[in-house]
């Protein structure tokens, strides 16, 4: 497709939205044309983000779905759950795309949203119209969705860790154990003493086990790789990072393998995927090597000692794990090289 598309940014001061301004500033089949937030309304998107966007001569409006829907013909929301959908709603109905980067589209079972996020779900019938952002996963359904809707950051890496792994059978599926460590951007910008400097700085924690928010998400994707339903235990963990974001995941080998066969099966599945990189077997993902970009390395190691095979990722939290992904979808929607933008 040729041209520009007209597209906005809805909540674009938290910091998946500033993530989202930077990378659309510089793309060159955007032209925004309106960025919203309650907090900054009034400020120019240069006094946001100072010599990042320079090139976007923009002021932050406090615009509801009624306003901001003229403006543009696609939208990216980057909103709490539950909110996002007062802007979706209105904008499926009047024709608009819409790229929602919060959990409220991404789970198909309503009930499972209510479970997790402890509210009814706001309009389940979009559930089913809704498509995964995962590119690598969804990239037919993608080049026609209205709604399509972005991956957490523990999903996206956990799901590509995984993925070969699950779709060739190498691992008992009942065995999976997810540990990931995230910068603390991962949390957006709240306020609080669990966020302060002084509380993360040189620490290490694990936090809401054993049900945090992701796994219904995770478990959804993970068994249709699978092809039968997937339990996992899944621990998060804050590490004194800003941004990026490690997954470790370990699960008893289906039959024994060598590790040349799995890391044939690993590099044969992302050979085309420029944005999932296989390591080869004597390196392992680190987080310095895909900050500000839309990498997730992935590695896989055979253990024959223990019948186990350990599969790692490492990704930036607002890049593949958020913003540059919803870019990736948007570049796929539309028709553009996926890379577009993103290098």
């Amino acid at each position: 497709m040729t041209g520009k598309q007209k597209v906005a940014v809805v909540g674009a001061s938290g910091y998946t939205g500033e993530e989202l301004l930077r990378v659309l500033a510089r793309h060159p089949r955007v032209e925004l044309t309106a960025v919203t937030s309650r907090q900054y309304a009034g400020q120019t998107i240069n006094q946001l983000l100072g010599a990042q966007a320079l090139a976007v001569n923009l002021t932050l409006e406090n615009l509801d779905p009624a306003s901001v829907s003229g403006r543009a013909e696609v939208f990216f929301l980057a909103l709490p759950h539950g909110v996002a959908t007062e802007y979706a709603v209105p904008l499926l109905k009047a024709g608009k795309v819409v790229i929602d980067l919060s959990a409220d589209f991404r789970l198909k079972n309503a009930g499972k949203y209510q479970e997790y996020y402890q509210e009814d779900h706001p309009a389940p019938l979009l559930l089913k119209e809704s498509v995964y952002g995962l590119p690598e996963l969804y990239r037919e359904a993608l080049k026609n969705a209205q709604l399509i809707a972005c991956p957490g950051c523990y999903p996206t890496g956990t799901i590509l860790a995984l993925a070969p792994a699950l779709r060739y059978k190498l691992i008992r599926p009942e065995t999976i154990i997810v540990n990931s460590l995230s910068g603390v951007s991962g949390a957006g910008k709240q306020a609080g003493v669990l966020y302060s400097f002084s509380e993360r700085d040189e620490n290490m924690m694990p936090y809401s086990v054993p049900r945090h928010r992701h796994i219904p998400e995770i478990e959804q994707e993970l068994s249709n790789l699978g092809g039968e339903a997937v339990a996992i235990s899944f621990t998060p963990h804050l590490v004194p990072l800003v941004r990026g974001m490690l997954t470790t995941v370990v699960a008893e080998l289906s039959r024994p393998h060598k590790q040349e066969e799995v890391q044939k099966i690993y590099e044969e599945f992302y050979h085309h995927e420029p944005f999932v990189p296989v390591l080869p077997s004597d390196r392992l993902p680190e987080t310095k090597r895909v900050l500000r970009t839309n990498a997730c390395e992935v590695a896989v190691r055979a253990d024959s000692r223990t019948g186990r095979l350990l599969m790692f990722s490492a990704q930036d939290n607002l890049g593949k794990g958020a913003a540059t992904q919803a870019v990736q979808a948007f570049n796929v929607r539309f028709g553009y090289a996926e890379a577009t933008g993103l290098l």
